[in-house]
């Protein structure tokens, strides 16, 4: 699966995160791509971060690869919402880790899912205790779900559901 993660909008949504970041902008990013990093080897997903490249040194769009992870700095005049959003039209992304209810709604008509911080970072948080404790990763089978009597979910939203199970 290719996670695209909306960096600076992950990072001030994480208390841990926050507190390195209101401290030290490169800290921040640092710890994050280091967790992130995990996460990636432990899941087997392809991991990309994308952070506001507004005010860098960087006249173009930055790319590079740090710790098994893409690191996107969006070029000057271009958000990373808009890199983001680029990368789902074109087929880049099959799922979006953002708060931003704006950039959620622009992966949404990509059809790709997004997700929120909180539940993204609880993820890469079990991922680390499995990866501590020398324990196998555990994927969620669909079958293990409480099921619920009513109506079917669509097929749009059973694919968005799958897609967050596998993280």
């Amino acid at each position: 699966m290719r996670i695209i993660i909306d960096g600076y909008n992950l990072i001030r949504r994480i208390p841990e995160l926050a507190s390195l970041e209101s401290v030290d902008l490169e800290e921040g990013r640092k710890y994050l791509i280091q967790e992130l990093s995990g996460y990636r080897a432990g899941k087997g997903h392809r991991v990309t971060v994308v952070f506001d490249g507004a005010g860098s040194i960087h006249l173009g769009e930055g790319r590079e690869k740090e710790r098994g992870v893409a690191v996107i700095y969006s070029r000057q005049g271009h958000s990373a919402d808009d890199v983001i959003a680029k990368m789902c039209r074109d087929g880049g992304a099959d799922l979006v880790v953002t708060g931003d209810r704006d950039l959620m709604d622009r992966a949404d008509r990509a059809n790709v899912p997004s997700v929120v911080p909180d539940l993204f970072w609880a993820k890469v948080e079990e991922e680390k205790i499995r990866r501590l404790k020398g324990l196998e990763s555990e994927d969620e089978d669909e079958d293990d779900e409480v099921r619920r009597p009513g109506k079917k979910l669509s097929r749009k939203a059973r694919k968005a559901r799958n897609r967050v199970l596998k993280l």
